[in-house]
């Protein structure tokens, strides 16, 4: 591949317990790599902040113990959506990042999903992958300021909705605060995944509420 293509450290120590098994980032990497609005240079500030926030997704979907974990300061690690719950690292192992990240969503009820449940209804419902990227950088370290985007294509059923063939979309901002060596200190992300989440549910306007 590219040689920008993404970078996700702390992945090869053979002692690590992984959740499902050690990730395979091969279709999600082509996906970012053909579909990315942005092409940022490999030594730059854009770059940088993908690989560690890509680093940290690998972690927190697919490592199970605090103690395989190196891209945060895990004794005061937080993450919180929309200003919402802080989660320490124990929460984003326990609950998932999915969950996590959607937790006060009105059309996602992430209190009746486990880590293991969230992941599965997602990559089942974009099975060709959900790529992440960098949009804008606004400060660098200590304290991280950058926009961003999610995407995949719906081609498998959620739950019981039909998939149409569409491209789903997330953007948002976050703050990520960061130590001298890079590790996370916290993460705070701003976002709308309601309108995603309706598509998802076939939710039209006007009618009743699917998980009211």
């Amino acid at each position: 591949m590219a040689s920008d293509c993404p970078v996700r450290k702390y992945m090869d120590d053979p002692n690590i317990q992984w959740i499902h098994g050690k990730p395979d980032y091969t279709a999600v990497n082509k996906k970012y790599l053909e579909e990315r609005s942005r092409k940022h240079p490999v030594d730059s500030l854009e770059k940088l902040v993908e690989n560690l926030v890509k680093t940290w997704e690998m972690e927190s979907s697919h490592k199970a113990r605090e103690e395989d974990w190196q891209s945060v300061v895990k004794e005061t690690f937080t993450i919180n959506t929309n200003g919402g719950n802080r989660f320490t690292l124990k929460d984003n192992i326990e609950k998932g990042n999915y969950n996590i990240l959607m937790w006060d969503s009105p059309l996602y009820q992430a209190q009746e999903e486990t880590n293991e449940s969230s992941h599965k209804l997602f990559r089942h419902a974009m099975p060709n992958g959900f790529a992440w990227e960098v949009l804008e950088t606004f400060s660098g370290p200590p304290k991280v300021s950058f926009t961003w985007r999610h995407w995949g294509k719906w081609e498998a059923n959620y739950k019981d909705s039909k998939p149409t063939g569409e491209t789903l979309e997330l953007t948002g901002s976050c703050v990520a605060v960061v130590n001298e060596n890079l590790k996370i200190v916290s993460i705070e992300v701003f976002y709308d995944p309601n309108p995603m989440m309706a598509k998802l549910l076939n939710f039209k306007l006007g009618s009743k509420c699917p998980v009211a």
